[in-house]
Order: structure tokens, then sequence, then C-alpha cells
């Protein structure tokens, strides 16, 4: 696909099928001047045929797929090297399953031209998870006071939503090369990277409804392994910061390898 215009809105997706096409319908209808690229790991319900066809009718679509299942960090990851490769000023990404909802992308970019980083918090409307069942709003809150105590986060940032604004134009990419998280756990690692190298972040209230499609691909596993690198990073933001922090003036950089 070449860059039509100068936004990019970035859509991993594993089996999407039943709800792929209402999101980029909606995505379509508030006219925000973008191009979208769906990034499928190998769907077995036909999501990548369906994308397929979009990037077909549409040149202002793409889709991207990767061999399997890789995990939700490496297909973000993945979404932003071929965001800057491509040239965008402006990624936004958020989720497929209808949870985030596109209407709210003006107001996330609104915010982003006096940010670097626009996040979407659940943290400051009352009622923004008000059709959530009580496991999944005790695991979110849980989830929110862990980064606030260990990762010294502001009070609503939302460091686990992946309904972002990225502003590449003003963002160092090596800054992304810092981060290796293949799950779930980029969403806080790459937010607390971003924090500690002096870049600007936005939250904009938003509302979740329940879950209108399909279930949760979080698993226990994946719980696990973001507490313990949860814990590894608040370790090496205390201890061993500068592996946190590029050097704008040199191009050779430390990894710390998160």
């Amino acid at each position: 696909m070449k860059m039509a215009n100068r936004i990019l809105i970035f859509l991993p997706t594993y089996n999407e099928a039943g709800h792929v096409k209402e999101m980029r319908d909606r995505i379509k209808a508030i006219r925000v001047p973008a191009d979208i690229m769906f990034l499928d790991d190998n769907s077995t319900d036909g999501t990548g045929d369906i994308i397929n066809c979009f990037a077909e009718e549409d040149v202002t679509i793409s889709a991207v797929h990767r061999p399997a299942k890789s995990g939700i960090g490496g297909a973000h990851l993945e979404g932003i090297k071929r965001a800057y490769d491509m040239g965008y000023d402006t990624l936004v990404t958020m989720d497929t399953d209808l949870v985030h909802k596109p209407e709210d992308i003006p107001k996330f970019l609104d915010a982003s031209n006096a940010s670097d980083i626009v996040i979407g918090t659940r943290f400051e409307l009352k009622n923004s998870l008000a059709e959530w069942n009580l496991f999944r709003k005790v695991l979110t809150h849980l989830g929110h006071l862990m980064t606030r105590l260990l990762l010294l986060l502001r009070h609503n940032f939302d460091a686990t939503g992946a309904f972002r604004v990225y502003r590449l134009d003003r963002i160092d990419r090596r800054v992304f090369d810092l981060v290796k998280a293949s799950d779930y756990e980029f969403f806080f690692t790459s937010l607390t990277i971003l924090h500690l190298n002096s870049y600007t972040i936005t939250e904009v209230p938003i509302e979740l409804p329940g879950r209108v499609y399909g279930h949760s691909k979080m698993e226990i596993r994946h719980m696990i392994k973001s507490v313990l690198l949860m814990f590894k990073l608040s370790w090496l933001r205390l201890f061993r910061r500068r592996l946190l922090i590029i050097n704008k003036s040199d191009p050779q950089y430390n990894d710390a390898n998160i």
C-alpha cells in the first residue's frame, strides 16, 4: 500500500471475522483522513481473507499477515515499525473487537496536537466500566494499581490500554527498540519507557462497553508474565535507569532487553 494520508490507524486482528467489517465501516464513517492497516496473526476463522478483500477494494487499506499468533505486543511493534518505515506522522492503535469506539478517534487526534502520546483512560469517567463484570473490573483496577506503585506512573495513566495515538514525527523511533515485550506487557512497558524519555503523554477519558464480540484473549500465563516483567521494569527504573533512556545525540544506545 502506498501512503495516501499522513495518519495511519493500526488494527491487529485474530479471529475477528464476525465484526471486522463493522469496525472498518465505523472508521470510514468518521471521515478522518487516515489510512488503515490490519495485521492478522493467521486467524482460523477467515479474518485474513476478509481484510484482503478490504485492501483490494480500497487503496487506503492494507492487509498484513504474520504466519502465526505471535503476541499482541509483537503485533503493535510490527505496526509501529511499518508506520515509521512508510513515513506516517501519526499512528492510531486500537483493538478490533469494538470495545474501542472509532467515534473517539477525532478527540484523540485533537489531543495529539499538543502531546506526543495520547492514551485512552478508563479511570476518569465514573461509569466507564459500567457494563463490565466484577472479575474484569477487579483485574483492571489491580493492574492499574500495580503500574502506579511499581512504575510510578501518574494516577490516571491507563498503562495497559491499547487505544493510543503516537506522534511519530516527534518520537525518536529508537525508543521503541528498547521495548522487547511480545505480549500484553508491551503496553505498560512502552508507556513507561516513553515517559522516562520525557515524551509528553495526555489522557482522553473513554467509556468501554462490555465485550461485544468474542472473549478476552488474555490467559493466566500472560498475567503472570506481565507481573514478573513489571517487577523487573520497576527494578531497572530505580537502579539501571540509563538502560531505559536513549541518548538522543548519539545513534548508539543501551538496550535493556525489555
